[in-house]
């Protein structure tokens, strides 16, 4: 159970890339290309952030209450697995929106049409995988084990944020299109990752685990 555990943790970095990514080049773009000047004012590209981090919040909400409605209505609910699958699809669907908007560009600004659903989309993706994993690594430890197996889980933000300073730095050089689907194929990567994950180890991690009791 541990050993599958690990195993998880790289494609945990590589389903949360976009989302680091957030705070890196995502930032030098915005400030290049979105049109942040309304009435006369220039935002300052670090509303982006505030607008993320207040998306994140109610959408960790609504997805928990979401997902307790189904539950009181006797509804189905996937596991742990099949949410962060699912939040996969989500986090694809956000990065195809920055694709989308880098490819249409063309000489103008980006609106914000663009930017605010990838927020949106990814903000659902992000509850449906980082406070989900956290709880199958909680659930899944061994209680003697349990601190260091939550320490081991953040060695996925670790990894997500090492490769995010790599691929930055492709920012300046490559095609912005192909830039942003770098991080889709990512996503697409860690939701073909979860969907293994799920076909192999989801018995190993369905069974009790006698060294809980």
């Amino acid at each position: 159970r541990l050993f599958a555990l690990l195993l998880l943790i790289p494609v945990l970095a590589l389903a949360m890339l976009t989302n680091q990514e957030i705070f890196n080049a995502y930032l030098v773009w915005a400030d290049e290309h979105f049109q942040l000047t309304f009435f006369g004012t220039t935002l300052p590209t670090s509303y982006m952030i505030t607008i993320d981090a207040a998306l994140s919040f109610a959408m960790l909400a609504a997805v928990a209450l979401f997902w307790k409605w189904r539950s009181d209505k006797g509804q189905w609910e996937p596991d742990e697995i099949g949410k962060m699958i699912l939040g996969s699809v989500f986090v694809i669907a956000g990065g195809l929106c920055l694709y989308v908007a880098a490819l249409t560009q063309g000489s103008a600004k980006i609106g914000l049409g663009w930017p605010l659903m990838f927020h949106l989309l990814n903000s659902i993706g992000f509850a449906h995988i980082m406070p989900v994993s956290l709880a199958l690594f909680t659930k899944v430890a061994p209680r003697a084990l349990n601190a260091t197996v939550i320490g081991l889980y953040y060695l996925a933000f670790f990894s997500a944020n090492k490769i995010v300073g790599v691929i930055g730095g492709w920012y300046s050089s490559m095609e912005t299109p192909q830039f942003w689907l770098v991080h889709v194929g990512s996503a697409a990567t860690g939701l073909i990752g979860f969907v293994l994950f799920r076909l192999v180890m989801g018995k190993v991690l369905s069974e009790p685990s006698s060294s809980r009791a």
